[in-house]
């Protein structure tokens, strides 16, 4: 019996020697792929994540922007108003000469020397392109608010309900798309672009239009009830 038992424990201290000589030579493997960031000779292994970034990844180049910009984006088609055009990359002022510009309707605005020239009434979007680079802006041709009167004949609001403001226009045939809403206080009534105003709680509010052109403004007092 002492005999057999001998035999097992030498078996097992074999086994045991040669798990922990196994080991070790795996734990120097392992050891050496990680110092040689996961190659061993010419043979790459795994790959291994350092955590930190390249030069290039960190030093990323700002995206250029190019914006162009009018003087005044309503202009009198009777007098051939005009307005100068600006162009900017990256907030830096750009010569038009290396600039194209385009109008999408040169027969409502045309573009001369830098200028943007009413011709006709109507709305064109006029481009700047550089290189790669776009960048638009709208402008209108119109035909001026001279006077304006709101015409609204009720004052007098309930809350939910809602009122087209009433505007009379002279001439008869002035563009209304220079014209802005406002109120003077939202938490009682809105006011949309379309001068229609919704009543949301009692109190008085003021509705002023204004036409963005002429700067000519009217204002009218709306009492909300419950």
């Amino acid at each position: 019996m002492s005999k057999k038992r001998s035999k097992k424990n030498g078996r097992k201290s074999k086994m045991l020697r040669f798990s922990i000589i196994l080991f070790v030579i795996l734990a120097i493997i392992a050891l050496l792929i990680v110092l040689n960031k996961g190659k061993i000779g010419e043979y790459s292994l795994v790959k291994i994540e350092t955590g930190t970034k390249s030069e290039e990844e960190q030093i990323q180049e700002p995206e250029n922007k190019m914006e162009i910009a009018v003087e005044k984006k309503f202009l009198a088609v009777k007098k051939k108003e005009e307005t100068e055009i600006s162009v900017t990359l990256n907030g830096e002022g750009v010569n038009l000469n290396d600039v194209e510009l385009t109008s999408s309707n040169e027969k409502v605005i045309k573009i001369k020397d830098g200028m943007a020239v009413a011709v006709s009434v109507g709305k064109a979007t006029l481009t700047a392109k550089k290189d790669d680079l776009e960048a638009t802006v709208d402008v209108r041709a119109i035909i001026p608010i001279t006077s304006m009167t709101f015409t609204t004949t009720s004052s007098t609001m309930k809350v939910g309900k809602s009122l087209q403001m009433k505007l009379t226009a002279k001439p008869s045939d002035a563009n209304i798309e220079t014209l802005q809403y406002e109120s003077s206080d939202e938490k009682i009534a809105t006011v949309n672009s379309n001068g229609i105003v919704t009543a949301v709680a009692p109190g008085t509010v003021t509705i002023t239009v204004t036409d963005r052109y002429s700067e000519l403004e009217k204002s009218v007092k709306l009492t909300i009830k419950k």
